[in-house]
């Protein structure tokens, strides 16, 4: 897509700072997050295999956060 009409996308929808890297990977990781099966999310992002795919999912800091606060301490 031409980048002034991308930017006029990305700018209409509030996206002023956005890049279509961070909008891929957003995209990837929220449905990973939702349970999405790897092979669904690599075919939908356009990855011809799962390795390229693993790389959009890696896990944030606040993701490592969030799983070591679900952690039940009492054993």
């Amino acid at each position: 897509m031409e980048h002034a009409m991308r930017s006029t996308y990305m700018d209409a929808a509030g996206l002023e700072d956005a890049t279509v890297h961070c909008l891929r990977h957003s995209f990837a990781k929220n449905l990973v997050d939702t349970g999405t099966p790897l092979q669904v999310v690599a075919q939908l992002a356009g990855h011809e295999s799962l390795q390229a795919t693993r790389r959009y999912v890696t896990p944030s800091e606040a993701d490592l956060r969030r799983a070591v606060k679900g952690v039940s301490w009492e054993r």
